[in-house]
């Protein structure tokens, strides 16, 4: 009903509407009567001084300096084995792709027997690889530093060497429960 009464409203207006644009010296037309009724305050453009520039040099600087803080603090790139080398590359792909057989021939022999002895397992080998991710940071600072490398290559060893320890032990529990259930007569 308000439409209605809108729209007419409109229609009825229709012809008293001002739709053009003001002429280019609108403006100057206008401040001059407001002179003429003297009752305007002429206004003056502001002064540009140096003090603004510097202001603006000085506030550009520390956000610069605030940002390459920051990265310092936080590298974005991140090194890793594969990066230093082709023959690192190699490394890190052969002992990621065994620790992975690993994971999954634990998955597939993993039993209620075992459940125990697989999560302290996975419990260290996620304290590994904190210790990985640290020894990463330790490469970007360091600048690819030997003994960094080594040591990232040993943290691959140890992860898999103690897969392999998990999956023999495991492996014992369950012949051993394999044959202790053979002795026994249905």
């Amino acid at each position: 009903m308000k439409n209605n009464e809108i729209e007419r409203l409109f229609e009825h207006m229709q012809d008293k509407l001002d739709i053009y644009e003001p002429s280019v010296n609108h403006q100057d037309r206008f401040l001059e009567k407001l002179q003429q009724q003297n009752k305007v305050v002429t206004l003056h453009p502001k002064k540009n001084t140096w003090y603004r520039q510097i202001a603006i040099a000085a506030s550009i600087a520390i956000l610069l300096g605030v940002v390459s803080f920051t990265y310092l603090i936080n590298p974005t790139e991140e090194v890793d084995l594969a990066n230093i080398s082709p023959q690192m590359e190699e490394t890190q792909s052969f002992f990621a792709s065994a620790i992975q057989v690993q994971l999954e021939e634990i998955n597939k022999v993993s039993s209620p027997e075992t459940d125990v002895l697989v999560a302290d397992a996975m419990n260290q080998l996620e304290k590994l690889e904190a210790d990985y991710i640290a020894l990463k940071k330790d490469l970007f600072h360091s600048g690819n530093d030997k003994r960094v490398i080594s040591a990232m290559i040993k943290n691959f060893q140890k992860r898999a060497n103690l897969l392999e320890e998990v999956l023999q032990k495991m492996n014992t529990i369950n012949n051993f429960k394999l044959h202790k259930n053979e002795n026994h007569i249905l």
